[in-house]
């Protein structure tokens, strides 16, 4: 029993021994070496310069330059912006909280942000005899030519300026501030010279087949060019962009409105009503457009019936017409 006693013993001393060499083993040998390990440190080291938001950015509102600020940050997010210039001016689609990085998908685009203030974007249909012979381009200035053709009265026919200066935003697929369009897009670059020449030719196909114009117009003037669009004939006259006159319209009478003000409105109140957009609520008439009996601009004729006597006093047969008006068609009838 003892001898069994010490063998056993003897088995876990060399057992124990031989653990223990094993641990010495191990702990002995070098760590090993990760070779991907520097290459991770020296990715994350990296920064990028991010424009985000110094302060809370409201929806709708122009971004200034206090309201942005250059941070480095470990990530370039999406769509990011590196330069203040990129930002300033531009509107934020939704509420962009402080410290938040300011991406293209969060900024409104397309001919919405081309618009000044007080003006709206109001497409009409253009031909080749409409835009001065497809030389119209998107980002240049034209005056709005009215005419009206009155059916069985050519003296009534009538021709006039209707708007002046008015900014084209996008004429045919050509659009202003892209590469198919100019004005704010400026010059091509001298390297981009080439690529532009070889366009050149698709751009006058494009245009050729240009059947839509969207004008900057202002929302005062929209009713206008609305009414003379549906009733009459457009031409849009090519302008030297440096050409800065434009007609005064308050020179002339001013065509009566749909929906007159109420009666009891407070001083404050009849001087809100000349604000263009409460001038665009309130409408304007195909009649008072065309300057006839409605607009204080243009009397109608008087009836001189001693002229149309005859020497015995008798009204003389077939001297007396009546003018019949349909829409913006006039015709005289005798009777």
């Amino acid at each position: 029993m003892n001898n069994l006693t010490k063998i056993v013993a003897a088995i876990l001393v060399v057992a124990a021994l031989g653990l223990a060499f094993v641990a010495w083993w191990l702990g002995s040998r070098p760590p090993p070496t990760i070779a991907a390990a520097p290459a991770v440190a020296a990715k994350s080291s990296k920064q990028y310069e991010v424009i985000v938001a110094a302060r809370g950015l409201e929806a709708g509102k122009a971004i200034t330059t206090n309201d942005i600020s250059l941070v480095s940050l470990p990530i370039n997010p999406a769509g990011a912006y590196d330069q203040a210039s990129s930002v300033v001016g531009k509107v934020p689609l939704i509420d962009i909280g402080i410290g938040t990085p300011i991406t293209e998908s969060g900024l409104a685009s397309g001919l919405s942000i081309k618009l000044a203030d007080g003006e709206r974007a109001v497409a009409i249909p253009v031909d080749e005899i409409v835009g001065a012979g497809n030389r119209v381009q998107a980002g240049d200035y034209v005056d709005v030519f009215f005419s009206l053709k009155q059916a069985q009265d050519i003296a009534s026919t009538q021709s006039r300026l209707l708007l002046s200066r008015v900014h084209v935003l996008s004429y045919g697929a050509a659009v202003i501030g892209t590469a198919t369009g100019g004005g704010s897009a400026g010059a091509a670059p001298a390297q981009q010279a080439p690529q532009a020449a070889q366009a050149a030719p698709a751009q006058q196909q494009t245009q050729q087949a240009a059947h839509t114009a969207v004008l900057a117009t202002p929302v005062a003037d929209v009713n206008r060019l609305l009414l003379a669009n549906q009733n009459g004939k457009l031409t849009l006259a090519l302008r030297n962009p440096s050409d800065e006159t434009i007609s005064d319209v308050a020179l002339f009478p001013q065509p009566p409105a749909v929906l007159a003000g109420k009666r009891d409105l407070t001083r404050d109140q009849q001087e809100a009503l000349k604000q263009p957009d409460n001038l665009a609520f309130a409408g304007m008439e195909m009649n008072g457009l065309a300057g006839d009996a409605k607009s204080p601009s243009r009397k109608p004729p008087a009836n001189n019936v001693a002229a149309a006597r005859q020497p015995g006093g008798e009204p003389a047969r077939g001297a007396g017409t009546v003018e019949v008006i349909r829409g913006t068609q006039r015709e005289s009838v005798a009777f």
